[in-house]
């Protein structure tokens, strides 16, 4: 679901990266000494001339087979598009003990690509009146430590300092040992209320699954609606995403057909022989933080429409893709309204036990990345490793 912070807990179901390790080290994104906030980052590079030739698709056959071999995933496929040109590839096996190929179509669970969903819903309720931005979350949800400063802003460019629910070892354990662990997401916001706060509201911004929690339940309260009918009637119907879904808290499978997950017996990916099927989740411990599913296809119209803005108006689009850096980096690494920014780079990621993924979007140089994969912990992100190579090779300046 998230970033890995620094030991291996708290900050799951998302973001992560460890190819070129993006010197973004994103281990730095937590536990770092406060620093003053950075200005927000505005897409001002020109792109570089790349067109889908013969060389650059050999180049990209060759970033992907060497990433799929370095990242203990039994398959993984990919899709690039520039300009109008698309190179796509599948590798390895959607099911080990079959041996059935990885099927591109296949529908597969999108962990924290969730947020990017949750956030464009949160911000259609501000572009028609009905919330603001600056509103506090005690409006909404009382009983948050700091919940009269904290704003909804806050909440969705993750400076809010709330109490990290993955952070509480005994729970994540708990869903580890059992990932049909009887739990809701009213529970998840009644362990938030009272306690104790990271930092205080705006000071920095750390990746934190708790405020996705949050948004979820101001989007309850402000619709009337579950979380799931208000984020598939808002954003996915309106696109046509008919592969896409965020399930009800009775639905614990995946859509057939879908790929075969696994999951390693530690923290992290290696041998596949050592690779455990991940069956049902319950879907309301990620909840709006990482419970939905879709296909690489959905995904690829999902990476446009978020960095286009095709759901929000232009004012709010251009807020959306403001950014503040992730604590303790030195790179244009960080966050805006609900999309991870990478200098130019707008989209997001997801870990979840079984599957990974990326899907992101380039807008300078019309080029749209989604990479999915079937093997993942809660806190490695292998497709994200593959993407930032791909970048690196493609477009270098965006990794500096």
């Amino acid at each position: 679901m998230a970033m890995k912070g620094p030991t291996g807990r708290g900050m799951r179901w998302g973001a992560a990266s460890s190819a070129v390790v993006i010197a973004l080290s994103i281990s730095a994104c937590s536990g770092s000494a406060p620093t003053a906030p950075t200005a927000p980052s505005a897409s001002t590079s020109p792109a570089s001339e790349v067109v889908l030739d013969e060389e650059t698709r050999a180049a990209l056959t060759s970033v992907l087979d060497e990433g799929f071999d370095a990242s203990g995933m039994p398959g993984v496929a990919a899709f690039v598009r520039i300009g109008d040109d698309v190179w796509e590839a599948a590798l390895g096996v959607g099911d080990l003990s079959t041996g059935e190929p990885f099927d591109a179509d296949a529908f597969i669970r999108i962990a924290s690509n969730t947020k990017t969903f949750t956030a464009t819903a949160v911000l259609l309720l501000v572009d028609e009146g009905t919330i603001s931005l600056d509103d506090p979350v005690e409006q909404f949800v009382p009983g948050i430590t700091n919940g009269a400063e904290i704003t909804v802003r806050d909440l969705l460019q993750m400076s809010s300092g709330i109490w990290e629910f993955t952070s509480d070892a005994e729970l994540m354990d708990r869903w580890s040992a059992d990932l049909m662990m009887p739990w809701d997401a009213a529970q998840t916001v009644e362990l938030l209320k009272g306690k104790p706060a990271q930092f205080a509201p705006g000071e920095k911004v750390v990746y934190t699954d708790s405020n996705y929690v949050l948004l979820g339940a101001i989007l309850e309260n402000v619709t009337g609606s579950d979380a799931a009918d208000a984020i598939n009637e808002m954003v996915v119907e309106p696109l046509g995403l008919v592969d896409t879904d965020f399930p009800d808290a009775d639905e614990s499978g995946i859509p057939d057909p879908h790929q075969q997950g696994y999951r390693p017996p530690g923290e992290e990916l290696g041998d596949l022989g050592q690779l455990q099927p991940v069956g049902e989740i319950n879907p309301e411990v990620a909840w709006t933080a990482g419970a939905m599913t879709s296909t690489l296809a959905d995904l690829v119209t999902w990476a446009d429409a978020l960095a286009d803005g095709e759901l929000l108006s232009p004012e709010l689009q251009a807020e959306r893709l403001q950014s503040r850096r992730f604590d303790g980096q030195t790179l244009d690494f960080g966050y805006g309204l609900g999309v991870i920014r990478i200098n130019d780079l707008v989209g997001h990621d997801g870990a979840i036990m079984g599957y990974s993924s990326v899907a992101m979007r380039y807008p300078q140089a019309d080029a749209t990345f989604v990479i999915i994969g079937n093997a993942s912990t809660n806190s490695t992100t292998p497709t994200m490793d593959i993407f930032l190579s791909m970048i690196q090779e493609l477009y270098p300046e965006q990794l500096r």
